[in-house]
């Protein structure tokens, strides 16, 4: 029977069975409530549970499903509750004989498929796509265009024939023949990737969906006895699935015994292949489709319910619905204006503060935007002031410190000859000082430039060479390469996982130091150290199995990709998170943020691949893809505001820090009428000042200014008990200042540490301890770049002297500077030269093996041969001689010395000098800022030197078939000394090994990232 809280339309749900069944579920309908008790009221009326099977997206909402179901009818009742692919894994599996493949067949991940795509890049014969230095994004496409095809249930056969049938059409427009070009490269690729998983016994996930359809469309009996076996289908957020799903559904259900529940208007998930048109396509599957709207909302105020509904109101042809509150009605929405997103950020985290101080916890406390990066800013904004926060993220496994780590281990084993960064971070984190560290690597510098075949020369250095230097902690380093040695034994008679498995169980502390200290922390490392575990049992099938070395760099290729959406925790913090992450939670207050042009809603981006219409399966609207994306972006701003079940805050910026132009606020608030309407509230918030270092203390800054003085005052007076304490409390400070909150914070893992050797410390009384820095080091205007761009990574590369790895694009400068040299020097002798002298020399040198793929190679090759090109058309048009080439220069700048190559120095008919430096990528400097570039002032210094006078203009010649251009500027003497002073300033702080971080370095290519201390700062 029938709940009683059942409201009419619920109870009308519940109790309908004669025919096929729509329940359009608004926000905060009691959609679970009502799927439950028509799950009581069908086993009530003599349905076997075991016979019934609800279908739903995600392992946690089937999981809470069965709950919420068993927790009425029994645990352990037989009803099936699972995702669509666990459903179609197993079907495919049970019934694996006649799909004709393993039964045992090992499913994929996304790394797998992006790992083989990228090493197997030559084999599938693209005829139109060209190859980036970096083919990931590449591989992501196509594996993307894959998905979708699946989605729809379209063959890498029927893509090639309608490709092929198109381009027959000797009339089809230049660009729409583009497209089918390479639309005929996505079905070459698509062909390979089946073959692949076929012939290994692989299949990915949407293999599941697409194999199960296939297997019930062409086999009757199989298709009878899956029928038999379910008396009643139940499908939730049906608004999310795909035609594959739906036509799942259709091939399992008759239309008698199933309900879809659904709500049009939260359908977001276009770009995972969502399917609105479902939703009609159902209604022509079933026509006697009976549609029950529940329009009563149990969550939200009346004004937040009204407001939503005349938001999506906007969008055309929608499920008829008419929602209203059943709280009734509470405070208006407020809108709020801010002059920047900095006066964004501060407002809201003020209103929050205020909020908390005033008795709501913070765990009923949402932050939505559209854009991961944008929720950031609230999240720094609630930390300086100590308001708890959590920052959903999604999961990248070489975010986490833990894993870093455990690499630093994976590359060294892996290979020992050329991993110097690795063995720094390993050295640096069993306590080997930064001085001997600095030793050992200068010592291997010399051995590498003596004999290539040592690699970086730290491993020979390590093993042979190790009582030559004048170090201490010997018998440290010994133990450590003693383990690492063990390691690189085990790795040649064990798989590359069981490798990883010894490593961190036996042969390090990962798993052993986390194990003892049991807290939240170091349970979550250990769950990333399995994911790494799982990453590399996975990876290491790659086509038909892996050595550790290879599987090494593939988790390279594969590190960025994100593991899992971000789930946000049970804690009592406020959430900063994205509106897809908030899809079906719910919190009594919800800001809204960043509501401005190009942010809520974003701008439109055409997707590389996407699924022609003519073989697009079921309904289709005639529309361009830019209105359903405008309509997509609506129904995210209705599930962003329909979170909210008390109070709502729609903000937004009138501008964006380093943005010189304002930002219209969203068409979604204009269409809202936000100054006029009586449901809105709407405030103007007030500049926020930067106020002076001295006024501007968040009670974050007080607490740790007081705890710092109190370390200060305890140390010096002898009070170190007390000192600890306070350094203690110091690092809960940091901790909540980087993370918002004290969860992962183990003040017994912080205590952990490494004493200093006695000698280092006996050193002290006689100040012998010598500065990193050699006082008489050598400088050049890339070293001061370096600095300039980050003082860390100058230290980690050019004081301590870290090997980095090889980059195969700086194979392309290297190659076209040395052609460009030798044609130089021939025209200056008098030699005869033409652009098939160019080609030969280039041939000489060229060296495919510096690509990382065949296709790649060739295509460099060919932007190499259009350098050469352009090179001789600005040659033609040169009015002045060239007098000096790759021309090696000394400098004294206040005692520092300077040194460097300048690739060119022409003569003007006028005798005069010009500088020219050959730049071979593609990001260019602007005009404006070549006169405070240090290469060119130091250039020009240089020529004064060398030729007497400064040069007139000095410049950058861009030789990338992208840009080629020639950017010059007027030589000023008094501006090139403004440059020198910058230079002094640098070098003045290098001496006094000063390497404390300004600002914000980008940290995204940095070959140091993995040890640097900023980056585990951050």
């Amino acid at each position: 029977m029938p709940s009683t809280k059942l409201n009419s339309n619920q109870q009308k749900a519940v109790t309908y069975t004669e025919g096929p069944l729509l329940i359009l579920a608004g926000p905060g309908s009691g959609k679970t409530f009502t799927i439950t008790e028509k799950v009581v009221d069908l086993t009530e009326n003599g349905l076997s549970p075991e016979k019934i099977l609800a279908l739903t997206f995600s392992e946690k909402a089937a999981g809470e499903m069965q709950e919420r179901i068993e927790s009425k009818i029994g645990v352990g009742s037989g009803i099936t509750v699972s995702t669509f692919h666990s459903f179609c894994n197993d079907l495919i599996r049970k019934f694996s004989l006649n799909l004709g493949i393993n039964q045992n067949a090992k499913l994929i991940s996304k790394e797998h498929s992006h790992v083989w795509g990228i090493k197997n890049i030559d084999s599938f014969g693209f005829q139109n796509l060209a190859i980036p230095s970096k083919p990931y994004d590449l591989i992501t496409s196509l594996l993307e265009g894959v998905s979708q095809l699946k989605d729809h249930l379209v063959s890498p056969e029927e893509l090639a024939k309608y490709a092929g049938r198109k381009l027959e059409d000797a009339s089809i427009e230049e660009g729409k023949r583009d497209v089918l070009l390479k639309m005929s490269d996505l079905a070459r690729f698509y062909e390979h990737y089946q073959q692949y998983k076929s012939d290994n016994g692989f299949l990915d996930y949407d293999d599941m969906i697409s194999m199960a359809c296939n297997l019930l469309e062409t086999n009757d009996v199989v298709r009878n006895m899956v029928k038999a076996r379910y008396d009643y289908v139940l499908v939730d957020e049906f608004q999310d699935t795909n035609f594959a799903q739906l036509f799942l559904v259709h091939l399992i259900a008759d239309g008698n015994n199933l309900t879809c529940v659904a709500d049009d208007d939260q359908c977001i998930y276009r770009f995972r292949g969502a399917y609105l048109a479902n939703i009609e396509q159902l209604q022509e599957y079933y026509h006697t489709l009976e549609k029950i709207p529940l329009e009563k909302n149990y969550r939200s105020s009346s004004q937040i319910v009204q407001l939503s509904q005349q938001l999506i109101a906007n969008n055309p042809q929608r499920q008829e619905k008419n929602l209203t509150a059943h709280n009734g009605e509470k405070s208006e929405v407020k809108v709020v204006k801010a002059p920047d997103d900095v006066s964004e950020a501060e407002w809201v985290a003020e209103e929050i503060t205020d909020m908390i101080n005033e008795g709501v916890r913070p765990g009923e406390i949402f932050i939505l935007t559209r854009k991961r990066a944008d929720g950031k800013k609230f999240s720094e904004s609630l930390k300086q002031r100590m308001v708890p926060v959590e920052f959903v993220g999604s999961l990248q496994l070489n975010r986490f410190p833990v894993v870093r780590e455990a690499m630093a281990y994976l590359r060294v084993v892996a290979d020992p000859f050329n991993n110097g960064i690795a063995f720094a971070k390993i050295l640096s984190r069993e306590g080997v000082s930064e001085h001997n560290l600095q030793k050992i690597n200068l010592q291997a510098l010399k051995i590498s430039r003596d004999d290539r075949d040592t690699g970086d020369g730290i491993y020979s250095v390590l093993l042979y060479h190790l009582d030559e230097l004048d170090i201490s902690q010997k018998d440290l380093i010994r133990s450590i390469v003693s383990r690492l040695n063990e390691l690189i034994e085990y790795k040649k008679s064990n798989l590359p996982s069981d490798t990883v498995k010894h490593l961190l169980s036996e042969k390090t502390d990962f798993y052993r130091t986390q194990l003892q200290e049991d807290t939240q922390a170091s349970r979550r490392n250990i769950s990333i150290l399995n994911s790494l575990v799982t990453t590399v049992e996975d990876l290491e099938l790659v086509d038909g199995g892996s050595e550790l070395e290879t599987v090494v760099e593939d988790l390279e290729l594969v590190f960025g990709l994100d593991l899992d959406e971000g789930v946000s925790s049970d804690e009592d913090t406020v959430k900063v998170m994205t509106i897809h992450q908030s899809k079906g939670k719910e919190a009594k207050v919800v800001f809204v943020c960043d509501m401005a042009t190009r942010h809520l809603p974003l701008n439109y981006r055409r997707k590389a691949f996407t699924v022609p219409k003519e073989l697009s399966k079921g309904r289709q609207r005639d529309v361009d893809e830019k209105v359903l994306h405008l309509e997509e972006e609506r129904r995210l701003a209705y599930v962003a505001m329909t979170r909210a079940k008390e109070e709502l805050y729609l903000v937004f910026p009138e501008k964006y820090e380093g943005n010189k132009r304002k930002v219209s606020p969203s068409e979604f608030l204009t269409q809202l009428e936000y100054t006029s309407n009586p449901l809105v509230g709407y405030i103007e918030a007030e500049q926020f000042e930067r106020k002076s270092e001295v006024e501007d203390v968040s009670p974050l800054m007080k607490k740790k200014d007081e705890y710092l003085r109190m370390l200060g005052m305890y140390s010096k007076q002898g009070q170190l008990k007390q000192a600890l304490e306070s350094l203690v409390v110091l690092a809960q400070l940091r901790e909540i200042e980087a993370e918002g909150n004290l969860t992962a914070f183990d003040a017994k893992d912080f205590l952990q540490v490494n004493p200093k050797q006695p000698q280092e410390l006996e050193d002290l009384i006689d100040n012998n301890i010598p500065p990193l820095v050699d006082p008489n080091m050598r400088f050049s205007a890339s070293k001061i770049k370096t600095y300039q761009d980050c003082p860390l990574k100058f230290k980690y590369g050019t004081v301590l002297n870290i090997p980095t790895p090889q980059k195969a694009y700086f194979q392309v400068g290297t190659d076209v500077h040395s052609v460009y040299e030798q044609l130089s020097q021939m025209d200056m002798k008098g030699e005869s030269i033409d652009i098939t002298t160019a080609n030969q020399l280039l041939d000489d040198i060229w060296d495919p093996a510096a690509y990382p793929s065949r296709t790649q190679e060739q295509q460099e090759h060919g932007k190499m041969k259009q350098m050469l090109d352009f090179w001789f058309r600005f040659e033609a048009d040169n009015p002045n001689e060239t007098v000096a080439v790759e021309e090696f220069f000394d400098l004294d700048l206040n005692g520092a010395h300077f040194g460097g190559v300048i690739d060119r120095v022409d003569r003007t008919p006028e005798g005069e000098y010009i500088v020219i430096d050959y730049k071979t990528g593609k990001t260019t400097l602007p005009k404006s800022k070549l006169k405070d570039d240090v290469q060119l002032a130091l250039y020009c210094l240089a020529v004064k030197e060398m030729y007497g006078k400064m040069p007139v203009q000095a410049g950058l010649l861009y030789v990338n078939p992208d840009v080629q251009e020639l950017r010059m500027m007027d030589v000023d003497e008094e501006r090139i000394g403004i440059v020198v002073d910058s230079i002094n300033a640098v070098v003045e702080r290098v001496l006094k090994d000063d390497f404390e971080v300004d600002g914000e370095p980008n940290c995204y290519f940095c070959d140091f990232k993995g040890i640097c201390e900023w980056g585990e700062g951050e």
